[in-house]
């Protein structure tokens, strides 16, 4: 029965020529197979439908049946009673199932039938048990005609799982079509991203060879050269400061220990004045903020009764640095009056020149233009990461699409029970 069923939604003719169609005209294709599946579908199963409906018609037929006994001999009291009550609740269950009307579709219809049977079926294993007591033939005929019915069912059920599995195939194959076309959209959008990018690519591209070529021109201008020539300037004086104030505390930390030697003689001589000046200069000069013009004051207020202690031999240099340093009160307080000048001196020639630098515009019109090009880079180089990662995206599509498609094509061979050939793009018929 299978196979007979089966060949109701094959080909007809026994061998045709293979054929093929192509990817384009396969959706009109589809419907066509559809409408022409669920027609033979309809048409396979109206003489099923026909044979139902008139076993339904003999179940209404056979209950009006029940009510005449098959037989005159007397019957167990309780059997009589026992089936006096059964009788009337198996018929009125039973045409409780033949209520209402059957659907024209052919699935709802199986299924109603199916339900009918199983309702009748019910009712004989229920109430009606006891019925063949009383009613042999027609308990008879009854199961005969559910028993026909059942069969014809199996036969429609056949038909219907048929036509399912084709239909099915049917809705599979737009679906691969489907998720085809949305691959094609999503491809598509992807070369609009293309162009976009080679846009902004190129723009970005003259962005940066523009600013190349301002920075050329800037670095090579004259008013560049000067600019130059002032920060260097602005570096030797730097440096030349900061050598002055190595030597000027050099000299302090020399200086300090024969100070303190100096209170504490002029102390011990009760000189209240030499030694209240000779403390305000080493508390000056051990201040964290210290005043060096104040400094260089004090050195010069203290220089000469310092060197009458040298000269009275109360107090003596020590080691070479002190002895280089406390020569006489003239040159001791010459060297630290001169690196007081030249600290004040380059402090001052450092402030102006960074002034100069600060205020020229060449600076912040390279570090604008120095900003732009990074940026220009940053920019570029981001593009192409994102350009790498649409191009990986792009050949993902294309591989889903080629994927999608020898399922298709196997989809397509396995419907056609490989009578046709499904043509690809790309490929000749």
């Amino acid at each position: 029965m299978f196979e007979s069923i089966k060949k109701i939604f094959s080909k007809t003719s026994e061998k045709a020529p293979r054929s093929a169609i192509s990817l384009e005209d396969l959706p009109a294709w589809l419907d066509e197979m559809e409408a022409g599946c669920i027609s033979r579908r309809n048409a396979a199963s109206t003489s099923s439908r026909e044979r139902l409906l008139k076993l339904e018609q003999d179940l209404h037929q056979l209950l009006t049946e029940f009510g005449e006994e098959s037989s005159d001999e007397p019957h167990h009291h309780k059997v009589e009673q026992v089936n006096r009550h059964a009788l009337p609740q198996f018929c009125k269950k039973i045409e409780a199932e033949l209520e209402g009307e059957f659907s024209e579709d052919d699935e709802v219809f199986y299924r109603e039938v199916a339900g009918l049977i199983n309702g009748c079926f019910k009712a004989y294993r229920g109430p009606g048990r006891y019925l063949h007591h009383l009613y042999p033939d027609e308990v008879k005929v009854f199961k005969q005609t559910l028993d026909h019915m059942g069969h014809e069912l199996n036969r429609m059920t056949e038909i219907i799982r048929i036509s399912r599995e084709r239909l099915m195939h049917i809705a599979e194959m737009r679906a691969l079509l489907h998720n085809r076309d949305a691959l094609i959209e999503e491809e598509a959008q992807a070369g609009a991203e293309e162009k976009k990018f080679e846009a902004r690519l190129s723009e970005l591209k003259t962005d940066l060879q523009k600013a190349g070529s301002e920075l050329e021109r800037l670095l090579a201008s004259d008013s560049y050269a000067s600019y130059l020539r002032l920060e260097e300037e602005t570096g030797q004086i730097r440096e030349q400061l900061e050598k002055a104030r190595e030597t000027w505390e050099s000299q302090i930390r020399v200086a300090l220990p024969v100070w303190k030697r100096g209170v504490k003689a002029f102390q011990e001589q009760a000189k209240p004045v030499d030694e209240k000046n000779m403390e305000d200069l080493i508390q000056a000069a051990s201040s964290p903020r210290r005043d060096d013009d104040e400094i260089a004051r004090l050195i010069s207020l203290t220089a000469k009764p310092l060197f009458t202690l040298f000269e009275s031999g109360i107090v003596q240099a020590k080691n070479s640095f002190e002895k280089h340093l406390f020569t006489n009160a003239e040159e001791y307080t010459k060297k630290f009056g001169e690196i007081s000048i030249s600290l004040h001196t380059l402090s001052e020639d450092l402030k102006r020149k960074k002034q100069d630098l600060e205020g020229n515009v060449l600076l912040e019109q390279k570090n604008h233009i120095t900003q732009t090009i990074t940026e220009a880079e940053k920019r570029i180089d981001e593009l192409n990461q994102e350009e790498e990662k649409r191009k990986e995206r792009l050949s993902s599509l294309k591989e889903k699409q080629r994927s999608i498609l020898e399922e298709l094509r196997k989809k397509f061979s396995e419907f056609t029970e490989e009578e046709m050939d499904l043509m690809l793009p790309g490929e000749e018929s």
